[in-house]
C-alpha cells in the first residue's frame, strides 16, 4: 500500500503544518459547505479558467467496486475522512482544456479540524486495489479559509504521486461555490 501511504503522508503534512487560523473551515464545515447536496459543487478558481466538481453521491468505476468501494479513502487512506466523493477537475493549460477526474475526501485533522479536499485521479482500470496501487496518478488539495476579504482557497498544483517529496506548494486564490456541476455541465433538453 505504498500509493496509500504516500496520500496519507501528504494529506497529513500539510494538515501539520497549516497555522492555527479560525478561518480555516474545519472538516465538517467544508463538508457542509461543498457535500450538502445531492447534485454536488463546483470550486471555481479566481479567472473561472480553473474549476472542480465535487459531488459525494455520484459513482464513478473504481466507487462500484468491491475492494475500492465507497469507504475505499477512509478505510485504506485517510482514517480521519469525514466525507467521500468523485470529482472532475477543469483547467486550461496552453490555451486547451484539460480534465482529470477521480475520487475525492474531505478530512478533519484530529488536533485542529481544519478541513482539507484531498484529490485521487484514477483510471477505468482501477478494480483492484493492487491494479491501483501499480499506477502513478495525480493529486491535488484544497484548503477554505474564512478570510477577511472574503472567501479564499489554498490550493495544490497537480502533482504526481509517486514523485511526492515533502508536502505541495499552496497558493492562495479567490474562489466561489455553485451549486451544481459546472465544469462538464449536461446539455440542455
Amino acid at each position: 500500500m505504498i500509493l496509500c501511504r504516500l496520500v496519507m503522508a501528504g494529506a497529513l503534512t500539510i494538515l501539520q503544518a497549516m497555522p492555527a487560523s479560525a478561518g480555516v473551515l474545519s472538516g465538517r464545515e467544508f463538508q457542509n459547505l461543498i457535500a450538502g447536496g445531492p447534485e454536488g459543487t463546483t470550486i471555481v478558481f479566481q479567472g473561472g479558467t480553473d474549476k472542480i466538481f465535487y459531488s459525494p453521491s455520484l459513482k464513478n468505476r473504481l466507487r462500484q467496486s468491491g475492494e475500492l468501494g465507497t469507504e475505499f479513502l477512509k478505510q485504506k487512506i485517510l482514517q480521519n475522512t469525514v466525507t467521500e466523493g468523485t470529482f472532475i477537475g477543469a483547467t486550461i493549460e496552453s490555451g486547451k482544456w484539460r480534465t482529470i477526474s477521480g475520487i475525492a475526501g474531505i478530512a478533519a485533522d484530529a488536533d485542529s479540524g481544519h478541513g482539507v479536499l484531498t484529490l485521487l485521479q484514477t483510471f477505468p482500470e482501477d478494480t483492484t486495489i493492487k491494479a491501483f496501487q501499480k499506477r502513478d496518478r495525480l493529486y491535488a488539495v484544497v484548503i477554505v479559509e474564512d478570510a477577511p476579504g472574503g472567501v479564499v482557497c489554498r490550493r495544490s498544483q497537480w502533482e504526481r504521486l509517486f514523485a511526492l517529496k515533502g508536502e505541495p506548494r499552496l497558493t492562495t486564490v479567490p474562489c466561489e461555490f455553485t451549486v451544481g456541476n459546472a465544469v462538464t455541465p449536461t446539455a440542455p433538453r
